[in-house]
């Protein structure tokens, strides 16, 4: 049912009518699952227009059998669960991921994200290049005849490749095949020193390619930015968090516990008229019972205390 007010912890309240038990029991003890009551803690933290649990048939049994001695204990127990929760990384992922979806952003255009690339593409930039000074070392010792022998096969190859090839691609390939064979009519001395050189090159071309940062849309950049500027604005739940509490805090005080019911037709109604007209969730702290309520409204106020 809609509700001007909410918070996690009447949530807690409204698992079960309470029972006395311990901290670590009182899940089991009330048949809550921990997958319902969390994801019923995220619900009625986002949605400030709704009150959302469901009751099962187990939990009204047991809370049928709840001594009223026992009910502050019981509003301790589920506060302290339901705090845990919330202030564990668990819950911070859970919001963060469930916030992606309301506030969708490319990962691609964040300040973080290319800062990373520019770093990773200079890292491989130079491991590249380091690389470069092993052909020094291996054409050392290498026969210039042997490395005639080489380029004759390689311009073998290179024009077979290049009758498949078409457009700038061809227009490449063809230009390389021009220097190939510029390179094998030189002398053999001069061949093995224009060779390595024309290989360094095709290398440094290879590496600018392959580690140059792409072009980034500024239209783009500047929507995805404005879209991960909303998400940022909303990673933070505690603000929200400290205003469902005071809402709660806020409604328990406007709350007759002593308000008196009369009979009609077959339903209690409030005697006074104006309490009639209260809202959902001002009724259902009165069925509670000033004594639970006033225990999570106590637990309600030292958690917003020592919210930072």
């Amino acid at each position: 049912m809609k509700t001007k007010y909410t918070t996690l912890l009447i949530l807690g309240c409204l698992s079960c009518w309470l029972v006395a038990a311990r901290m670590s029991d009182v899940m089991t003890e009330l048949s809550i699952e921990t997958g319902k009551l969390r994801q019923d803690v995220l619900l009625n933290l986002k949605e400030p227009q709704w009150f959302f649990f469901n009751t099962t048939n187990s939990m009204r049994q047991m809370a049928r059998r709840i001594p009223e001695s026992s009910r502050g204990a019981t509003v301790r127990a589920l506060g302290k669960v339901v705090r845990a929760y919330v202030e564990s990384a668990t819950f911070k992922d859970v919001w963060l991921q469930d916030l992606r979806t309301y506030y969708p952003y490319d990962e691609t255009y964040t300040d973080e994200h290319m800062a990373k690339t520019r770093q990773d593409n200079e890292a491989n930039r130079s491991a590249m290049k380091s690389q470069l000074g092993t052909l020094d070392q291996a054409f050392a010792g290498m026969d210039p005849a042997m490395i005639q022998m080489a380029i004759r096969s390689q311009l073998t190859q290179e024009t077979q490749e290049l009758a498949s090839l078409s457009g700038n691609e061809r227009t490449s390939k063809a230009q390389y095949i021009a220097e190939l064979k510029k390179v094998l009519n030189l002398p053999p001395a001069d061949c093995k020193k224009q060779y390595l050189a024309l290989l360094k090159r095709q290398a440094m071309t290879n590496i600018d390619q392959s580690t140059a940062t792409p072009d980034i849309d500024k239209d783009q950049l500047v929507q995805q930015r404005r879209q991960k500027a909303e998400f940022d604005a909303h990673a933070d739940f505690r603000p929200l968090l400290k205003k469902r509490l005071q809402d709660f805090i806020t409604l328990t005080e406007t709350v007759d516990f002593e308000a008196r019911l009369i009979l009609m037709g077959r339903k209690q109604e409030f005697a006074n008229p104006v309490y009639q007209r209260k809202p959902a969730e001002w009724k259902f702290l009165y069925r509670l019972g000033k004594a639970p309520v006033m225990e999570a409204r106590m637990f309600a106020q030292q958690w917003l205390t020592e919210l930072h």
